[in-house]
């Protein structure tokens, strides 16, 4: 087996790579095309928009439930069947003719990502040595946020000279060539399994509908509103269900949330720092669009281009601090990933109608940086925090944190932004005003600030709790 790793390993990082760039790519490539969608398929923006939620639902709340699979019956295994069904799903999205189809295919593909994110840190963990492994987590990491990042960029990109279809048929090729990867490299006898007595039913059940409850009210308050009696009592639902989860789980012997591995501080304190980052990383990917386009009037096939500045940044760095992170402290190096991202957000503060646009592209490629040193180290400590017979169900935990951070980040900027909007004008602001584009820098000047102090606590935080725990 030692040979065929060392053999294989680039092209086993490169076929997985691939795929958890597509799965992490169609989180967000749709959202560009909602408005083409709409009108092609003769469905008003509240119903498309499930196009989006649907696929983020299913994932994560599947995500766990694949992992401990993936323990359970190989990981290796799951991961296949999950690119197979991925691509193929993705070929239905794209001959959808309805809404309805294309929700259902979506609902598919999302179950192919899902069965892919749960498995393949899993995998690395498993399949590379100890003096590569940092260096292929960073690819991975830097795969992920490249795929979350890119996605509206490419969108934008893509729809200005193709059909909508093209979104999902961009997946085909590119998957074909990942599976052929796949089944040449990546063989099944490399799996390990760590069968189980049973499968938590019960837990499954409750965590499917309590991601699903708070998912949903979370993804619909920012059409309806906070304070609407039906996004309260789904998230307060979908909350209660998780308290209960949390207790149910810690009196089983074979938890679908390893409840366990949160006494671990370290994974528990790393993963709290993954999911922050995210929170403020869509913050830029849901408020930086609204600036280019509408406040300072270019054009999408520009602001496509400027959108990926952040993720090309990335894309070079995080290889870089893997291997760094092999050779020194991974800790300090997330810590100074912390501070530039924390650093960065000033540029987006200091932004405005007319000065120079240079300014918010520094913001993002100083995101781009920290980002890169951040998420390869914090992957490692994540990871090397864990039990082998728990690699599958860590990774899977690591995933749903990145896609809550999504979720939740989406949502609280919009809102942080419309609410910030509608303080200064004293009235409801829902949307972008063309009338008063001032207002939008006023209101984007307070959530990128808000942003800023997230990415400051957190740093101080994690930073004062490293030096209590090594003073021990």
């Amino acid at each position: 087996m030692e040979s065929i790793k060392n053999k294989n390993l680039t092209m086993i990082l490169i076929g997985v790579g691939i795929v958890i760039f597509m799965s992490t790519l169609d989180s967000s490539i749709v959202t560009v095309a909602l408005p083409v969608l709409s009108k092609a398929l003769n469905a008003n923006m509240s119903l498309i928009n499930w196009v989006v939620t649907m696929y983020l639902i299913v994932m994560s709340t599947t995500l766990m439930i694949f992992g401990k699979l993936g323990d359970k019956y190989g990981k290796i295994k799951f991961f296949k069947w999950g690119t197979i069904i991925f691509v193929v799903s993705s070929a239905l999205c794209a001959l959808s003719v309805s809404w309805l189809t294309l929700i259902i295919s979506r609902s598919l593909q999302a179950l192919g990502a899902a069965m892919t994110m749960a498995t393949s840190n899993g995998i690395i963990v498993e399949i590379f040595p100890d003096n590569r492994r940092g260096q292929a987590l960073g690819f991975m990491g830097s795969f992920v946020s490249l795929g979350g990042i890119i996605g509206p960029s490419i969108g934008g990109i893509l729809l200005n000279f193709f059909p909508w279809h093209i979104i999902f048929w961009l997946n085909v090729p590119i998957g074909a060539v990942a599976i052929f990867i796949l089944l040449k490299y990546l063989p099944s006898n490399l799996d390990k399994k760590y069968p189980s007595a049973s499968f938590d039913l019960w837990g499954s059940l409750f965590l499917i509908v309590g991601f699903t409850s708070m998912f949903v009210g979370i993804l619909l308050s920012q059409q309806l509103g906070w304070n609407d009696w039906r996004i309260l009592s789904l998230t307060i639902v979908g909350l209660i269900l998780m308290a209960l989860l949390y207790r149910y789980e810690t009196k089983q012997a074979e938890p679908i949330l390893p409840v366990t591995l949160f006494k671990n501080k370290w994974f528990t304190v790393q993963l709290l720092a993954c999911f922050m980052v995210f929170i403020v990383d869509f913050f830029f990917d849901v408020i930086a669009p609204f600036y280019l386009q509408n406040a300072r009037g270019f054009s999408p096939l520009f602001s496509g281009f400027f959108l990926l500045i952040f993720p090309v940044v990335q894309l070079f760095v995080a290889p870089i601090s893997g291997s760094l992170a092999d050779k020194h402290d991974p800790f300090k190096i997330t810590l100074a990933g912390l501070a530039i991202i924390s650093f960065g957000q000033i540029f987006y503060v200091i932004s405005g109608l007319h000065n120079a646009v240079i300014i918010f592209a520094l913001g993002a490629a100083m995101a781009g940086l920290g980002n890169g040193l951040f998420h390869s180290p914090n992957n490692v400590l994540v990871m090397d925090n864990v039990e082998k017979k728990d690699y599958g169900s860590a990774g899977s935990v690591y995933s749903l944190a990145r896609t809550v951070g999504m979720v939740v980040g989406s949502a609280m900027s919009t809102t942080l932004l419309f609410g910030s909007m509608s303080i200064i004008k004293g009235g409801r602001v829902k949307s972008y005003l063309p009338r008063d584009p001032q207002l939008f820098i006023d209101g984007m000047h307070f959530t990128f600030g808000l942003s800023c102090v997230i990415s400051v606590i957190l740093l101080i935080g994690i930073f004062i709790w490293h030096r209590r725990v090594t003073r021990k």
